[in-house]
């Protein structure tokens, strides 16, 4: 019998801290059903500090959400502001939102510049809040070959970006069934459809959809539900990706992450792999979209209490991903 490493985790758009009450109280939620040692990773946009918030410290406002054990990870959404502020000339020739702000613009589509863009954000997060950082998610979760090219040469330990085309859109089959582009609430996305490319099992060349690494890591799979931690290599480099198979409660329900939760958890019980179960929310959000979250939380409580479950951050999940004979193996 194995163990189930179970991550929960916060996205920081780097927009706005007018939600920053409902995540206190989400985190209360959770912490109330599974205890208040339960750990969070947080994947932090370092725009805050780029953009005037009034009197809000943007430091300040993101540490009344951090507590002893968290993980303090890199997320990058391509602000205008923070592209300018690595010295990059701001592109928007393709953007999911099309509302002018950088938001929706994926990282890849900076190309070579993706790594400036990457090495400002981190070296503004690291000065900004006094910490290492090691791990990051991509915006949009749109890590294509480029971005995990600019990571690797940067020395980032692991990816969190890889998500399942089964969360964003209904009747996704591998093998070109590209589905209806509605996720697991039943909302269309304009984001789908590039995720959908991205992490499914057909190559793409688009830059911004270049998944040439990823099929190769995932000997040409589609990333699923009960996709294990995987390397993804170029040359002599490599980075760990560790999927975000339970989805964010923005698209993923509190049925698909009680289904996926049940499943792994199954296959933990019966097999000698660990297995690996991340899910979270955006603290940019009113309460109801972290409400599947806490809603899973509830439900699961005695099994995410158990002996077979392990509450840990992202980072720590990664190593014992990187230490197993099973990694990137399918289950």
């Amino acid at each position: 019998m194995a163990k189930l490493y179970v991550s929960i985790t916060v996205d920081w758009e780097g927009e706005h801290f007018r939600d920053l009450g409902d995540l206190h109280e989400a985190r209360a939620s959770i912490q109330h059903s599974l205890g208040a040692r339960t750990p969070l990773t947080h994947y932090i946009c370092p725009s805050y500090w780029l953009e005037p918030h009034a009197s809000l410290d943007p430091a300040r406002a993101i540490r009344s959400a951090v507590t002893k054990g968290d993980e303090l990870a890199l997320h990058v959404h391509c602000w205008r502001a923070l592209v300018e502020f690595a010295g990059v000339r701001v592109r928007d020739d393709v953007d999911w939102n099309n509302d002018g702000t950088g938001h929706g613009v994926p990282l890849g589509v900076y190309e070579g510049n993706a790594q400036a863009i990457l090495a400002a954000a981190r070296e503004l997060l690291q000065r900004k809040l006094g910490a290492t950082v090691w791990g990051f998610r991509c915006g949009g979760a749109m890590t294509c070959d480029g971005v995990f090219e600019a990571l690797m040469a940067l020395g980032f330990r692991y990816d969190c970006s890889a998500l399942p085309p089964v969360i964003m859109s209904r009747g996704y089959r591998p093998g070109g069934r590209r589905g209806n582009l509605r996720d697991t609430l039943g909302c269309r996305n304009a984001i789908a459809g590039y995720q959908v490319d991205l992490w499914g099992d057909k190559p793409m060349r688009a830059v911004e959809r270049a998944n040439a690494l990823n099929l190769e890591a995932t000997g040409g799979r589609a990333v699923a539900p009960t996709t294990r931690p995987y390397v993804v290599r170029s040359g002599e480099r490599s980075i760990l990706e560790m999927p975000v198979n339970g989805g964010l409660s923005d698209y993923a329900s509190a049925e698909y992450m009680t289904k996926t939760f049940d499943e792994l958890l199954e296959l933990a019980r019966v097999g000698d792999a660990p297995m690996f179960f991340n899910i979270g929310c955006h603290q940019e959000g009113a309460g109801r979209w972290k409400k599947p979250l806490m809603d899973f939380c509830h439900r699961r409580r005695r099994e995410l209490n158990s002996e077979a479950v392990v509450l840990t951050t992202v980072a720590k999940a990664a190593k014992v991903a990187a230490r197993s004979q099973h990694l990137g193996e399918a289950a």
